[in-house]
């Protein structure tokens, strides 16, 4: 079976005639096609991150995550985006068509890379409160049509999984995972869509469900700071910098501090600092939209502190979901230091 390319929706844009942006620009697909396989990721399956960071900066209050052999169904619940954009979503990666929307962004390269999963056909739905479409793409071309729906915004995808990778899926599922947690849905029997959310997207601040269970937070995971038995304040004290915008990130609805102070019900967060009562190494988590993009950890002699941060002024590759080791990231963690050991207000590491 012929599996859905990216030649295939170029090809089929082309056909579509000319797209309208700052100027008139006629699709070349010889042309294009080098441009936007820059943006395709090394693990294609983390398109699931991709999808995260364009529900958080479309200021979605919810992500939910349906995933099995057969299919993956993603729905950002409230999510905002410019639908009149979205028939060409995959041109908001070339230069000279993109509108900017760091929004439609992500989604563009969450789109492109998913097709690296050799998708057999890709289906998003689109409804801004008020009229809706759809779109799907297969390997015989692109439709777009009218999609009628309730409430207030939603975006709904559905990617069908190719064949061979159905195939796969179900033989790793039967020899390479506990029958306990397939039974019970938890973390080990974790497919690839799965298991990125779940490690890497756990502090996106919307709530977030994985085939209708909450997701867990598993970067501060208890056992991984504290040892082997569990505490409720496994930190001294801890600081929290809400922010206002879009972006920063979430933390767990409880305190593991015993001494907490700028926590709040429903807040995003731009920084935080927790202080341990015991040596060991320092944590760093930096995120950008929501996603944890690097874990850096350092040895000390002093007690140890954890510090997560939103990296959003730092420079990142083409896909996002790394940040290049520059002068300014360096700057910045060298910052992020200073402020582990001192979690004060003019200390919030900024360049």
């Amino acid at each position: 079976m012929s599996e859905l390319t990216l030649e295939n929706i170029l090809e089929d844009l082309q056909r579509q005639g000319k797209k309208e942006s700052s100027g008139r620009f006629t699709l070349d697909p010889s042309q294009a096609l080098p441009k936007l396989k820059r943006f395709r990721l090394p693990d294609p399956h983390a398109y699931i991150l991709k999808l995260l960071q364009a529900a958080v900066r479309g200021g979605a209050s919810a992500f939910h995550l349906q995933s099995s052999t057969s299919q993956v169904v993603v729905s950002m619940e409230g999510v905002r985006l410019p639908m009149d954009r979205l028939p060409t979503v995959f041109l908001e990666l070339l230069e000279e068509t993109r509108s900017g929307d760091l929004a439609l962004e992500h989604l563009a390269v969450g789109l492109h890379s998913s097709l690296g999963t050799r998708a057999q056909s890709i289906s998003l739905a689109y409804w801004d409160g008020q009229q809706g479409l759809r779109m799907q793409w297969r390997v015989s071309g692109q439709t777009v049509e009218e999609w009628q729906h309730r409430g207030p915004p939603r975006c709904r995808l559905v990617l069908e999984r190719g064949r061979e990778d159905l195939w796969r899926e179900v033989k790793e599922k039967l020899h390479g995972r506990p029958a306990f947690s397939l039974l019970t849905g938890g973390s080990a029997a974790y497919d690839n869509e799965q298991r990125l959310l779940h490690g890497t997207g756990d502090l996106a601040p919307l709530e977030i469900t994985i085939n209708g269970r909450a997701l867990q937070h598993s970067v501060f995971s208890f056992r991984g700071f504290g040892g082997a038995w569990p505490s409720r304040q496994l930190f001294r004290r801890e600081y929290c910098f809400p922010r206002g915008d879009l972006a920063g990130f979430g933390l767990p609805g409880w305190s593991q501090a015993a001494l907490s102070m700028g926590r709040s019900a429903g807040h995003r967060y731009g920084a935080y600092a927790a202080s341990l009562s015991r040596q060991g190494s320092h944590h760093f988590f930096m995120l950008r939209d929501g996603v944890v993009l690097r874990r850096m950890q350092v040895e000390a002699e002093e007690p140890a502190y954890v510090v997560v941060l939103d990296g959003e002024q730092l420079t990142t590759d083409l896909t996002t979901l790394q940040f290049v080791e520059d002068d300014r990231f360096r700057e910045f963690f060298r910052k992020a230091r200073l402020f582990g050991e001192d979690p004060g207000l003019l200390t919030i590491p900024r360049l």
